[in-house]
């Protein structure tokens, strides 16, 4: 998340945009504004960057996103000032212990003495209040701006407070102690383990590395000279001490991230600059250095016509060359060769480059081409049904099967049909094998056949579809009633009733879906339901009884279903009705539920839809537990909560108050209580 505001970005990119269609401008680029909020005489904004923009966590990323899609030119800070005679080596030092490079392999340090602490300059407090920052004093303030500018974080050491006035960054030692800036009333001392960087004085740690300064250095109304600090930590070190001490901050967020290891100097200058224009002072010759600044660069060879050719549209190749030297590439004087920049490590590829054309050229430009094709013959609706369901279980992760037509009449699922009638066997006069004389009534048996031949070779839990004809007698006669239907064989109840949902869902079928309680003998008690589509009995889906997988020589769990394709191709609906993507983030939250066994999951589904608004936009189920954890005649039912507003991004507390009034509703209906 990153915060912003219009007169910000104006101070570097000025647009005569109103901040309604500024907004659009950065979300069609790909950064979303989520949120506009009137503060004072400007609007905040509250965007929501992806995990491979860190450019964008600053609001010089976010100007020259701005500059590149309205062509207007990007003025960037140059700081510029004298320093002062006396060295900083010959004050102070910083060394990285070997043991501490991988985790910051670059680190420096600038001396300014003489500063004068106190309240900061009304355009500083601006900047800082518009995107909700409480302004503490000149010298933090100024630190905090330049990381919300540049996106690197800096920390200001008061530095006759450091002991030796040595900074040397290492790992903690086993139980040492550290006092944090925030949190001390609560948490006056941490104690740290050897897998935490810390920046130590001569003595003892003055700041967790990349997380958090500390109290015993922190920048006060007596403090004359300081230690600004600019480096690179490792992501993963930040990410792992900020959870471990539950410590955060817009720093540790950042160099979670990863940070461009090339804007650690230039926004130390930057910043010393301004603690010179707001709280005077001399800035030492010289920055106090440790390890090494290595940035990434790769060059990249685009051929325009792969602009052409994943596009669809021509780009000419000034305007492809003028947006991404806008975004900050490096380009020969000649032809399509470009260098992507340090704070762009997902440029990679010539395809990574059609994309940042893409986007700021604008997708929205792309034309539909118009292309006439002959078609000398067309598949029969049920063909297309019958491919498309093929299609979707594939993609659902089943296998397809194909088994014989001829069964042995005689086992317990034999006999079973779809609609619950019980028809005679239709049997061939002279079968090919007399153990199976009997055309199949169903598929149940051949699925369970192919369950037990799996776990006979130790295979693994096997998930099966088969489209094939069923045989059940005529009225009268003898003769065969073919029609086909759909049969599968998954884990669970909960596995095989979802790739159902799934199916329906793809092939359009938006009728709701009635599940009855299953009196057939053959499935698990309450393990089972009947599927009705628009009055008609469209197909079953239950777990066998023990005593059918014992028949059948099969071990642990599993589920069938059964669905007739007529009702499929009857109720498809071949042209797909499109809607328009979500314009506002979903908000999710997952619940584990107790409850009495006998309660089956579209009652929970109906009492939670029944507790919450609108908003709620699905409940999934992902795990079902029975087990020692769990009281017995009980089971757990783990689900996921997914909420959306179609016209602006929900609040925590608003998203909360809704899975509130679902768990009270679990309550009070159904018995269920939170599993602890």
């Amino acid at each position: 998340m990153m915060k912003t505001t219009a007169r910000w970005l104006a101070d570097y990119v000025q647009t005569g945009l109103s901040p309604e269609k500024l907004a659009e401008v950065l979300t069609l680029s790909g950064t979303e504004v989520e949120l506009m909020e009137a503060v004072g005489a400007d609007t905040r904004f509250t965007l929501e960057v992806t995990s491979n923009r860190t450019d964008c966590l600053s609001v010089l990323g976010l100007a020259r996103e701005v500059a590149a899609v309205t062509g207007k030119p990007l003025k960037l800070p140059s700081p510029s000032y004298r320093t002062a005679a006396d060295k900083a080596s010959d004050f102070a030092s910083v060394k990285i212990e070997p043991d501490a490079l991988a985790a910051c392999p670059y680190y420096t340090a600038q001396l300014i003495r003489g500063v004068k602490v106190g309240p900061s300059p009304a355009w500083l407090r601006e900047r800082l209040e518009g995107i909700g920052l409480a302004s503490v004093n000149n010298i933090v303030d100024i630190t905090n701006f330049v990381l919300f500018e540049t996106g690197q974080p800096l920390h200001a050491f008061d530095l006759s407070k450091l002991a030796g006035r040595r900074i040397v960054v290492r790992m903690a030692r086993a139980k040492e102690k550290f006092s944090p800036i925030a949190d001390r009333k609560q948490r006056p001392f941490l104690e740290l383990d050897t897998s935490t960087l810390v920046i130590a004085d001569a003595e003892k740690p003055q700041a967790v590395g990349g997380v958090m300064g500390g109290a015993l250095s922190q920048v006060t109304e007596s403090t004359t000279d300081i230690l600004l600090e600019s480096a690179y930590f490792e992501p993963r070190g930040i990410k792992a001490a900020s959870r471990r001490l539950e410590l955060s901050s817009d720093s540790s967020f950042r160099f979670e991230r990863d940070v461009d290891v090339a804007q650690v100097l230039a926004a130390s200058r930057r910043a010393a600059q301004l603690i010179l224009e707001v709280a005077g002072g001399d800035v030492l010759d010289g920055v106090l250095e440790a390890g090494e600044a290595s940035p990434r660069s790769r060059e990249v060879t685009l051929d325009p016509a792969l602009i052409s050719r994943v596009l669809g549209i021509e780009v000419s190749p000034a305007e492809v060359r003028r947006i991404l030297l806008a975004l900050g590439l490096s380009a020969s004087e000649q032809g399509m060769r470009f260098v992507a920049p340090s704070f762009r490590p997902d440029l990679e590829r010539d395809i990574d480059l059609v994309e940042e054309v893409g986007r700021v050229y604008g997708l929205d430009r792309v034309q539909a081409p118009l292309r006439m094709t002959v078609a000398m013959a067309r598949p029969t609706r049920r063909q297309r049904v019958r491919a498309r369901v093929r299609e979707v279980m594939r993609g659902l992760g089943f296998s397809e099967g194909l088994s014989d037509s001829f069964v042995n009449p005689r086992t317990s699922v034999a006999a079973f049909t779809i609609e619950g009638a019980s028809h005679t066997a239709i049997e061939a006069r002279n079968p090919v094998n007399a153990a199976l004389p009997a055309l199949r009534r169903n598929l149940l048996g051949s699925l369970l056949l192919s369950l037990q031949t799996n776990q006979r070779q130790a295979l693994a839990q096997p998930r099966i579809y088969e489209v094939a004809n069923v045989f059940t007698p005529r009225a009268a006669s003898r003769e065969s009633g073919e029609h086909e239907v759909l049969g599968l064989l998954g884990r669970d109840f909960a596995d095989v009733k979802g790739a159902v949902e799934t199916l329906l869902a793809r092939l359009g079928i938006e009728a709701a879906l009635g599940l009855k309680s299953e009196p057939d003998t053959i499935f698990a008690p309450g393990r089972a339901a009947r599927l009705s589509l628009g009055g008609e009995v469209m197909g079953v889906v239950g777990e066998p009884s023990a005593a059918v997988m014992k028949e059948f020589d099969c071990e642990g769990r599993c589920a069938l279903a059964e669905l007739h394709l007529g009702l499929l191709v009857r109720h498809w609906r071949e042209t797909p009705r499109f809607t328009a993507p979500a314009r506002f983030p979903a908000a999710e939250r997952d619940l584990a539920v107790v409850l009495d066994a006998s309660r089956s999951w579209a009652e929970v589904v109906a009492c939670v839809r029944g507790a919450c608004d609108g908003t709620l936009r699905d409940v999934e189920l992902f795990d079902e537990f029975r087990g020692k954890q769990v009281p017995p005649g009980k089971k757990s039912l783990a689900f996921r909560l997914t909420f959306r507003h179609d016209e602006r991004t929900l609040r925590a507390e608003e998203v909360q108050a809704q899975v509130d009034a679902a768990v009270e509703a679990l309550s009070r209906k159904l018995g269920g209580a939170l599993r602890a």
